[in-house]
């Protein structure tokens, strides 16, 4: 793998621009070799002695945060926990930080005037088609950083891009592949099949099966909540007062279905009611004794009778899915029906193939294979009695592929030269110090 690498970084010729995969990272961390007690002062990190600041992670958090709300929207939070987006960042600065490693390992360099050419190319510093100084400040000014700290940052980008290029130069594919591959994703082949649909089954439900789904999924059939009042008594006796004691915390708890235990009677006093909807519960003391009123939200379902015909279709349905299955994986008779050369799209919308089914499945099953799939309102049984034939290879379709085949070997060479240097490197946390970073 490094000796690819190698012999592209040595055949490399620059471009002036940045690949996101330079910036991605995932949410696990693998940190290599060494202790994980880690450094201490102001390094979050060390990755083979060489520190990562407080002042770059609080940045990089930043950059992180952005992203995630730019691809998953402003409530991203409910979405992603506050450890992982800490572990996305760490995880992004500790890649960087081993690409730039390699980038020197390999004696990589990266001009003065290569820097100022890429920064002046930046659109946000442009202004009528040229670069504009007073924009670069502002810039600078906003974010906080100097001219150098800036442009060291893209010296470093351009580094990892020199890395990765050279990465995305290692794979090739050969002709044979790509034509080989195009037979199984564009090739037509014909199949026997025989369909086994729910709706030529006839189960019988009984009423205890209806009675026994509603007492286990009485939540499907929830149909609001209620907002009921009621109101306790109590006497201004020890016992009394103990009672009234109880009550009161169960209310301050918000424990208000543990109250109906002690046998409350309807709230019927309209101006309590109102002070209680308000505040939730209200406890005070009367001439003849001790008052706890409370709102209680109660949940609210249709009755038995209500989806007993609703129920009874569905159980019915599901008996005849499963009899269908049954069916289909006994069969042992012959295939009469035939699909005639089709691909595999054509084979899925004339079959009403679920989206469950796994392409590669019938794609690549052997001539003379019993696939069982699942199909709208039932299953399939297929056998494939062709190979995937094709009669012309259409170059558009062939370089698509090819591009496909290209991009997932670069994704994986690039996934292996990182868990290389992972490997190799030794990495260390500052646990306490990143545990409060904010």
């Amino acid at each position: 793998m490094l000796s690819k690498i190698r012999k592209n970084l040595r055949a490399f010729s620059f471009p002036l621009w940045i690949v996101a995969a330079s910036f991605i990272g995932t949410i696990f961390l693998v940190w290599g070799k060494g202790s994980v007690s880690g450094p201490s002062g102001n390094e979050v990190a060390t990755v083979n002695g060489e520190g990562i600041t407080l002042t770059e992670f609080n940045r990089e958090y930043q950059n992180t945060v952005t992203s995630l709300k730019k691809k998953l929207g402003d409530n991203f939070r409910k979405f992603v926990k506050e450890d992982d987006i800490k572990k996305i960042t760490l995880n992004r600065l500790i890649t960087r930080k081993l690409l730039l490693q390699l980038a020197e390992e390999e004696g990589l360099k990266v001009s003065d005037w290569a820097v100022a050419k890429y920064i002046e190319e930046i659109p946000a510093f442009q202004e009528n088609g040229k670069f504009s100084l007073e924009l670069y400040k502002k810039f600078l000014e906003s974010r906080r950083m100097t001219p150098q700290t800036f442009e060291d940052m893209v010296r470093e980008d351009l580094l990892i891009q020199k890395v990765l290029t050279a990465v995305n130069r290692a794979p090739s594919v050969s002709q044979f592949e790509i034509k080989e591959l195009y037979r199984k994703v564009f090739g037509k082949r014909n199949f026997k099949y025989k369909l086994f649909l729910s709706k030529d089954f006839k189960p019988q439900v009984s009423q205890k099966e209806i009675e026994e789904f509603y007492k286990n999924n009485r939540e499907i059939f929830k149909k609001g909540e209620r907002e009921s009042y009621y109101v306790l008594k109590f006497p201004k006796t020890k016992e009394g007062e103990e009672r009234a004691r109880k009550a009161y915390k169960l209310a301050k708890e918000g424990k208000f279905k543990e109250l109906m235990e002690m046998k409350p009677q309807p709230l019927k006093d309209k101006e309590l009611i109102e002070k209680v909807k308000e505040k939730g519960f209200s406890f005070r003391s009367q001439e003849n004794g001790l008052e706890l009123a409370f709102k209680l939200k109660e949940e609210q379902y249709k009755s038995l009778n209500e989806v007993r015909g609703e129920i009874e279709r569905a159980l019915r349905e599901q008996k005849a899915l499963e009899m269908a299955k049954k069916e289909a994986e006994t069969f042992k008779g012959e295939l009469n029906e035939e699909t005639g050369k089709v691909d595999v799209s054509e084979l899925v919308k004339k079959l009403k193939l679920l989206p469950t089914t796994n392409p590669e499945e019938l794609l690549n099953a052997k001539v003379g294979k019993k696939l069982i799939l699942p199909v709208e309102g039932g299953f399939a049984v297929l056998v494939p009695t062709t190979e995937p034939e094709v009669n012309e290879f259409e170059e558009d379709k062939l370089k698509r592929l090819k591009e496909f085949v290209l991009n997932v070997k670069r994704d994986s060479d690039y996934q292996n030269l990182l868990n290389l240097l992972r490997q190799k490197a030794t990495i260390k946390v500052n646990q306490s110090l990143f545990r409060s970073v904010q």
